[in-house]
């Protein structure tokens, strides 16, 4: 990476807080949930090199403006250019949710991986992401859960959370006491 680029994102991180690990390798070690900085010629060394995990996110500094196959998920930022708008794309990927839900195919992409979930859990995710932050009733979730009129056990929403937590471990999805459950991502 650029020395110029290099200090910006540093500066990015440390007035953010962010913990920072610089990899000078040819091919550095990408870790699942990571966002990484890299210019466009060391991510495609490392996407060569190796199976990498799918990063978090994905900021390539580059010259040109043509699009790699394996980075199709980046954000690109032409390099040289101005540091503001790096620490502004950085911040943007920093703040990209852990979770992306695809509920066609029933599948969450949580901290680079790919995790199946059942109809129920589907519907239940669903409804916590469309209130991220907030309480979700219990009513709610059981509405989304079951068919109208449908009959079920008291504790049947309490199970497909159970697993549902199980699948995502650290998410954020916490119960609020007398009231239902809320989705506090952890950053």
């Amino acid at each position: 990476m650029p020395p110029d680029a290099a200090a910006a994102v540093l500066a990015v991180a440390r007035a953010n807080g962010w913990a920072v690990q610089r990899d000078e390798r040819t091919t550095p070690a990408v870790r699942a949930g990571d966002v990484v900085v890299a210019t466009a010629a060391c991510w495609a060394a490392v996407c060569v090199a190796a199976e990498a995990p799918a990063p978090r996110g994905l900021l390539l500094l580059d010259a040109c403006s043509g699009a790699t196959a394996a980075a199709a998920d980046a954000v690109r930022l032409a390099w040289p250019g101005e540091a503001d708008l790096l620490a502004s794309r950085l911040a943007q990927l920093m703040a990209a949710p852990a979770l992306r839900l695809d509920a066609v195919s029933r599948t969450v992409r949580y901290r680079g991986q790919d995790v199946h979930l059942t109809p129920k859990e589907c519907r239940i995710l669903q409804a916590l992401l469309d209130r991220t932050g907030q309480a979700v009733s219990r009513e709610t979730l059981e509405a989304a859960v079951h068919a109208w009129g449908q009959e079920f056990e008291s504790n049947t929403l309490d199970v497909h959370v159970h697993r549902l937590r199980r699948k995502l471990p650290d998410a954020g999805i916490c119960a609020v006491r007398g009231f239902g459950y809320a989705l506090r991502p952890r950053r």
